[in-house]
């Protein structure tokens, strides 16, 4: 039994083997398809997920340039406003604006450099700030300094009182006979001596239309007292007459209107050019009664006058350049005065009527100007001013030119200006003339408020 048992198992064992090994060769045969099919399907939806999510990049990469390209071009339009804001505002109390749009235009320029989506609008911008490189800033009381000596356009509306006084001398060596023998002099000498202190109040106001207009309108009040001295009273030579003059009232009205004609840059100077309008609002000086001294050796005016009695107008034009933190200023005007008619030009007894021709003029002024701190600053100027000689023409005669009135003024001035608050400044200057036609000194103090 046991015999037939293990022949039995020994003639079925390798059977029993070889389908043991077809059967797990079937198996590997059959799972490996599997196997591979299942790869091949996770590489396929690999594939496809890989392509979507790249496809979906590159829509959000497009819509991200597309913003930034909207985005550079809204800095590139915020940069030409700042830009021409600049030209603007070139000087605002304290600089702070200024400082502002530069740092305005410091985060533009970082802007443009991180941004590599807009090649072709960001050189635009540069060569612009390139092409109007702005001038250095000026500090607060340097404006107002050259708010008097050139303008400043960056004040809407400024309301100016003004104090000046001058003192004004002058002495006249009078001879009165002829030379006998060349050598000996008969007749009268008579030293004259004419002095003159004048007080005038102005009120200016200035309005600023845009960056490049300006008008201007200025109301004068003088007070004037004058004192004649003639050695010679009863022949003595120890001895003067004397006669003091006082009086006041309106002088002439003044208007005026200024017109930029280029801003200042690095390379060129703020040049303004300006027509300037007066009226005949004062007291005019012909007609005023004369009136002569007991000895005869003195004869002065019963009344003083306000005004020049013409119309008159003056045109020219304005220089300033910023060497910070230096300005140098320069002033050109000619000025021409209408020829009027008057019922009595000499002021003696009786009507003498006839027309006057008070002449023109040319002017020139020049000066340096430096800020010492934000609110303080310091000037030095030079004017000069050459007068032709003023004509009379009697009625039913020729013209003649009137002896003595083809005058020449110059002055040195040194100047202070000091901002008290934020919108109220002082302006101070001393002037020393320089001829005997210009006044001895000149004290003027400038109340300049901006609103």
């Amino acid at each position: 039994m046991n015999i037939k048992w293990t022949s039995a198992t020994a003639a079925l064992l390798p059977g029993m083997l070889v389908l043991h090994t077809v059967a797990a060769e079937t198996q590997t045969k059959i799972s490996e398809p599997a196997s591979q099919r299942q790869t091949q399907t996770e590489q396929q939806l690999l594939n496809q997920t890989s392509g979507q999510e790249l496809n979906a990049l590159k829509q959000k990469l497009i819509i991200l340039n597309k913003q930034l390209k909207m985005q550079q071009q809204t800095i590139n339009q915020m940069a030409q406003q700042v830009l021409k804001q600049e030209a603007y505002l070139q000087s605002v109390s304290g600089g702070q604006p200024a400082k502002q749009a530069v740092a305005v235009n410091s985060n533009d320029n970082i802007e443009r450099k991180t941004s590599m989506a807009a090649k072709t609008s960001a050189p635009q911008v540069a060569s612009t700030q390139e092409t109007r490189k702005k001038a250095p800033d000026r500090g607060r009381s340097t404006d107002d300094l050259l708010q008097e000596t050139h303008n400043v356009f960056t004040r809407k509306l400024t309301i100016e009182p003004s104090f000046t006084y001058s003192y004004y001398s002058r002495k006249d060596l009078i001879l009165r006979g002829f030379l006998a023998l060349d050598a000996i002099f008969l007749g009268n000498l008579n030293l004259d001596r004419v002095r003159t202190n004048t007080t005038q109040l102005d009120l200016t106001t200035r309005y600023t239309l845009n960056q490049d207009w300006q008008f201007e309108i200025g109301v004068p009040y003088m007070f004037r007292w004058t004192q004649y001295d003639s050695v010679g009273e009863g022949n003595s030579s120890q001895r003067y007459e004397t006669a003091q003059v006082d009086g006041g009232g309106i002088g002439d009205m003044s208007a005026a209107v200024y017109y930029r004609i280029n801003a200042e840059s690095t390379d060129w100077p703020d040049w303004v050019w300006n027509v300037r309008l007066r009226a005949p609002t004062g007291n005019d000086p012909f007609g005023i009664a004369l009136e002569t001294s007991e000895f005869g050796n003195l004869t002065y005016p019963t009344e003083v006058a306000t005004g020049s009695g013409v119309w008159g107008a003056s045109t020219g034009f304005s220089l300033a350049k910023t060497f910070d933190p230096a300005i140098v200023f320069f002033n050109l005007n000619y000025g021409w005065t209408r020829e009027e008619e008057f019922d009595d030009l000499s002021g003696n007894p009786g009507l003498s009527p006839g027309k006057i021709d008070l002449g023109d003029y040319l002017d020139y002024s020049l000066g340096l100007a430096f800020a010492v701190s934000e609110r303080m600053s310091l000037a030095m100027s030079f004017n000069q001013r050459f007068y032709t000689k003023t004509k009379q023409q009697p009625l039913g005669g020729p013209w003649e030119k009137i002896p003595r009135t083809d005058t020449n003024t110059a002055s040195l001035g040194i100047g202070a200006t000091i901002a008290l608050s934020e919108n109220l400044s002082m302006v101070t200057s001393i002037g020393a003339g320089l001829t005997e036609d210009s006044p001895d000194y000149q004290i003027s103090l400038r109340f300049p408020y901006r609103f």
